[in-house]
């Protein structure tokens, strides 16, 4: 109860951590660097695409 906001935000850290710390013998480059945004990227292009289509159906909605 009262966790909502920290509960997503600890999980993505942790995922985004988990698959650094996973190719770190592979360098820092080609490892972390690459690898980094595995699980990063599908989420910043989710939270980026949900709220466009939230915005359009807000603007069609108000009739701006």
């Amino acid at each position: 109860g009262g966790a909502g906001a920290l509960v997503p935000i600890t999980g993505f850290a942790n995922g985004v951590c988990s698959s650094a710390c996973e190719f770190q013998v592979e360098g820092q480059v080609f490892g972390i660097g690459c690898q980094i945004f595995r699980i990063a990227g599908p989420v910043i292009l989710y939270g980026i695409f949900s709220s466009w289509v939230l915005g359009v159906i807000y603007l069609v909605v108000t009739g701006l």
